[in-house]
């Protein structure tokens, strides 16, 4: 789960994020609530947005230790009409999302948003939505916004662990030889 503690992003840290709202087609479970439909939105800090450098996830919502029909990983609940406002505040800043064979599987939004904690998850204010700047569509180079994800988080983990590696490379200590010799250097 992303990290956006105002000690770390300063205060504010979760208002005005830029995110990337995954929603897939098979995480829609039909007549669960009001509106008739339940959707599993799995939302993530844009890979640009000013909170994303350094961290090793940015899911809203922690992967569930076991999924089951009614929760889906890195996924929070949210309403139809939740999800036609996203739709809405995106605009044409959306991209279908495909799995391996090409098949589309579902739809990516980018938006602007503040964030709520509703039962223990961070969401994304629906009211509160706004166009983001920073676009979901493939970048220059192809990658679309999943691998985008997925190359931002793999960084920050490969820094983590360079910084680990470094921390823990043995110092020389100084011998009994060594501290003579560098008093003895002193006059």
């Amino acid at each position: 789960m992303v990290d956006l503690r105002s000690r770390t992003h300063g205060p504010g840290a979760t208002k005005g994020v830029n995110l990337v709202v995954l929603a897939y087609d098979d995480r829609l479970i039909v007549g669960d609530d009001a509106d008739g439909a339940v959707h599993h939105l799995d939302a993530r800090v844009h890979p640009g947005d000013r909170r994303a450098p350094g961290q090793t996830e940015l899911a809203l919502v922690p992967s569930k230790e076991e999924s089951s029909d009614a929760e889906f990983e890195n996924s929070a609940r949210y309403t139809a009409a939740q999800l036609a406002a996203i739709a809405e505040a995106a605009g044409e800043n959306t991209a279908s999302l495909l799995d391996a064979r090409g098949t589309v599987v579902g739809r990516a939004y980018g938006v602007k948003a503040d964030l709520l904690i509703n039962d223990g998850d961070v969401v994304v204010n629906t009211k509160t939505l706004e166009p983001t700047e920073l676009s979901v569509s493939a970048d220059e180079r192809g990658l679309d916004i999943r691998t985008q994800i997925d190359m931002s988080t793999a960084a920050a983990r490969s820094a983590r662990e360079i910084a680990k590696t470094r921390k823990n490379q043995v110092k020389p200590e100084f011998t009994a030889y060594t501290k003579e010799e560098a008093l003895s250097s002193e006059g």
